[in-house]
């Protein structure tokens, strides 16, 4: 991430009330571009043009969910180092261990604070920028 630039940040969920939410608070908090998909589909055809620093993922989406979406992420050498956060509401040990496999660099439990949200983008978001 360049620091003369805003973050770009990605939301992939269906759930269009909480995307708004996010994109309000993180465009207000951070100072971020934030793209909202309610689909996978839509956000695999923005990844063919634009890098995001990171993008925040939904879990339970229908025709792709989450962890399949990680998987097809990952496999593409362009798109493999993105950073991501799974942002769900499922509380599996098993999913997040799969997703720890996957390189997942945080993870958020729905219904999420607006506190919450903005603190662990931020810690991610700084990280990226450190290794920048």
């Amino acid at each position: 991430m360049d620091n003369k630039n805003k973050p770009i940040i990605l939301v992939v969920d269906d759930d269009e009330l909480f995307s708004q939410f996010v994109k309000y608070i993180l465009e207000k908090k951070l100072q971020a571009n934030v793209y909202n998909f309610n689909s996978p589909k839509g956000s695999f055809d923005f990844l063919e043009n634009q890098i995001p620093d990171l993008i925040l993922l939904d879990m339970e989406m229908p025709i792709m969910d989450g962890y399949t979406f990680m998987r097809k992420l990952r496999s593409n050498p362009k798109w493999a180092k993105i950073h991501v956060i799974p942002c769900t509401a499922i509380v599996s040990r098993e999913l997040f261990n799969s997703l720890l496999q996957l390189g997942i660099d945080d993870y958020i439990l729905k219904p999420v604070s607006e506190k919450t949200l903005v603190a662990k983008i931020s810690e991610v978001l700084a990280r990226i920028e450190k290794i920048d």
